[in-house]
């Protein structure tokens, strides 16, 4: 489908932003919850759990249950250690990829404030030369702040303290932003803005919008999630590799994905096949764009534990990113608009079709 039309797109791109540029590494989601929170309330009441879980109901009382939920955190680093030169070192959050790092502006979220830094190691000409283009070992890396001596450095940082990527948010060519932390706050995206769509029209379906935490490191959010609540439906948002960049091989990759066509929806294990059917229906109803992705194994995403443990109908749809887990991640934010327009409109859908039996496989 054609991109849509600037003048009445609904695609909030200041949302996207506040939730892009809140620093929020796993174990340290309060900033971005945050967002999560203060933008829900203006429509909902909200509530959360000691864990960091943030969510909010439309028709509480509402039949069937639908939980759309997407994971706040990102990948970081966290200060492990200062020489006595002030020198920082750091370890990983998630999935870092260490050969990134080298000559990285990152910052140190330290208790008086932000603290600016770069990556260090050792030059390419001291470095023998069978080692050289080898990606150094995160403790072969360290983060110069300018500091002279351990309690210089100590005075501005503390051991624990999160790490992240500089805030950036870049407007590129046809629609597309570079950010970091698109992994996964396209998917917060998703869900919040669902809510919002879904409680400007409500209908007799409880709609449940969830943002998670540390999804990046043990699925513990989900894991919370899932003791708390046994809804009917569950839509689960994460991102997807694109495959339409020069390193993208769709035969690889499972499948042809594109910023710009819309949420794709994963065939497979990952979605109940006759809610993944209705989802299709009601996309093609509503004129939204999608793709369609096999899955033949995990999505690697919050599905699984709260497939397992909420035994709901589940349907697993992504947003296409370029360049995962980098410092700077691309998508397509209509993407995402269209992604939470689905979810409500097959909220919707559901309140007026809903029968436990239904997406009971083989009955």
């Amino acid at each position: 489908m054609a991109r849509p039309d600037p003048k009445t797109s609904t695609t909030d791109l200041d949302l996207l932003r506040e939730l892009c540029a809140a620093p929020s590494p796993t174990g340290f989601e309060g900033p971005v919850q945050a967002v999560v929170r203060r933008r829900l309330s203006a429509t909902v009441e909200t509530a959360g759990d000691p864990l960091g879980n943030v969510w909010a109901d439309v028709v509480p009382d509402g039949a069937p249950h639908v939980l759309v939920t997407g994971h706040c955190d990102q990948i970081g680093l966290i200060v492990t250690y200062v020489d006595d030169h002030g020198y920082v070192s750091f370890d990983a959050v998630g999935g870092v990829d260490r050969q990134l790092l080298p000559g990285r502006h990152l910052v140190i979220h330290g208790p008086k404030g932000p603290v600016d830094g770069v990556v260090g190691r050792k030059p390419t000409h001291v470095i023998p030369k069978d080692e050289r283009g080898k990606a150094p070992e995160l403790h072969e890396q360290w983060i110069d702040i300018g500091a002279s001596s351990r309690d210089e450095a100590l005075a501005a940082v503390a051991i624990g303290d999160p790490i992240t990527f500089q805030d950036e948010f870049l407007a590129l060519a046809n629609g597309r932003y570079a950010s970091p932390a698109c992994d996964d706050r396209a998917g917060v995206y998703v869900a919040v803005r669902a809510l919002e769509h879904y409680a400007a029209a409500p209908a007799a379906a409880r709609l449940t919008a969830l943002s998670t935490v540390h999804e990046e490191t043990t699925f513990m959010g989900a894991k919370a999630a899932a003791l708390r609540w046994r809804p009917d439906v569950v839509i689960v948002v994460d991102v997807d590799f694109a495959s339409d960049d020069p390193g993208g091989d769709p035969k690889k990759l499972g499948g042809e994905v594109k910023l710009g066509g819309g949420p794709v929806i994963h065939r497979g294990a990952g979605s109940n096949q006759r809610l993944l059917q209705l989802a299709l229906e009601v996309a093609d109803a509503e004129g939204l764009p999608y793709q369609v992705k096999a899955l033949p194994g995990a999505t690697q995403t919050d599905a699984e534990e709260l497939m397992a443990a909420v035994q709901a109908a589940t349907l697993s749809f992504s947003l296409p990113v370029r360049y995962m887990h980098s410092a700077l991640e691309v998508m397509d934010p209509d993407d995402a608009e269209a992604g939470a327009l689905l979810a409500a409109a097959l909220t919707r859908r559901l309140a007026k079709e809903w029968t436990p039996e239904r997406f009971v496989l083989g009955g």
